[in-house]
């Protein structure tokens, strides 16, 4: 790894502008919090209305435990010895994977036991076995961070591909995500712009207090100082945008679960469950509408995004761009003398 590499923190040169999520925090704290109270709250709300914990069921949530565990481990191995070659990896083998633990069960159960079957065996054991695998897969990587101390990072709704992605974050100090800042908008690296733009407030500080010096160094950024600060601006926007779907997608999940609360307190599951698959498209399509809402928005504010940085960047001449690398070597060269 080069030298230049190891100042901007860009491992391997991986990009890592996703709004992504830390793994630990919202798996296992979310899960044994919120996710697994809420599942066994709903399990034991079946039983107490309908009776459904008979030793069928029982066989059900006994699997569903076992194929939680299995699938947390599976994908946190699998993950963890991908990030250690690559640092950044495109978890595309997670989605059979999640086929063979979740999807053929459930279409088994289905198909030879009917729609009737279908919602005492996601209370039994689809349910449970998200909520284990989101705590052991939290823990499993918990070690792995404390460990290797990095964290860990995943998002599901990347620019290009379908898939998670997973990505590792190592300690850096403000300079360094400076010089990061200043090497994305040297190579017209649009991403890694928007990675760096995460700091954004701090950057603008940073960026006044180096002009402010009297020497060669502080009268280059100088030069360049309110040229930074507009693409910073512009970043700082989009951020904007993006946490206010971020809140309208948590606030929607939230409104989901409050409606999962209510089926189960006012006995609405002998409902869907007399109507089928009718009631569980019904009961399925606000949540495919929570997912896909942030997904085309997200890809509206990045289109957005990339075409402004573009006009921006248009109106700079050649020497602005050489003013930038050389602020780079300077300090390189600081940092390595």
């Amino acid at each position: 790894m080069g030298k230049e590499e190891e100042i901007a923190g860009g491992f391997l040169g991986y990009p890592i502008s996703r709004l992504g999520y830390p793994v630990v925090l919202l798996r296992l704290h979310f899960g044994l919090i919120i996710v697994l109270p809420f599942f066994t709250f709903l399990a034991v709300m079946a039983h107490i209305n309908f009776g459904w914990f008979n030793f069928t069921r029982q066989l059900y949530l006994i699997s569903g435990l076992f194929i939680g565990i299995a699938g947390g481990i599976s994908e946190a191995f699998l993950v963890i010895r991908k990030l250690k070659e690559e640092v950044e990896v495109v978890a595309w083998f997670l989605i059979p994977l999640s086929f063979i633990f979740w999807l053929l069960p459930t279409a088994f159960i289905y198909l030879y036991f009917g729609s009737k079957e279908f919602l005492p065996f996601c209370a039994y054991f689809l349910l449970p076995s998200f909520a284990v695998a989101l705590v052991t897969n939290g823990f499993v990587f918990y070690k792995f961070e404390k460990r290797e101390k990095v964290r860990v990072f995943t998002f599901f709704l990347s620019r290009y591909v379908p898939y998670p992605k997973y990505w590792m974050e190592f300690p850096e100090t403000l300079e360094i995500k400076f010089y990061g800042f200043l090497n994305a908008v040297a190579e017209k690296d649009f991403s890694w712009m928007l990675y760096y733009g995460r700091y954004a407030d701090q950057l603008k500080i940073l960026i006044e207090e180096f002009s402010k010096r009297s020497d060669e160094f502080g009268k280059e950024i100088l030069g360049v100082k309110e040229l930074l600060k507009r693409f910073l601006d512009e970043i700082i926007s989009f951020n904007q945008d993006q946490r206010r779907v971020s809140l309208i997608f948590v606030g929607s999940c939230f409104v989901w679960i409050a409606f999962l609360f209510y089926v189960a307190a006012n006995n609405w599951f002998g409902v869907l469950q007399k109507y089928g698959s009718y009631a569980i498209f019904i009961f399925y399509l606000p949540l495919f509408l929570i997912f896909a809402y942030p997904a085309m928005k997200r890809k509206t504010l990045m289109k957005n995004y990339y075409k402004t940085i573009k006009a921006i960047f248009g109106e700079i001449d050649p020497k602005v761009q050489s003013k930038i690398k050389n602020i780079l070597k300077s300090i390189t060269k600081e940092k390595y003398s």
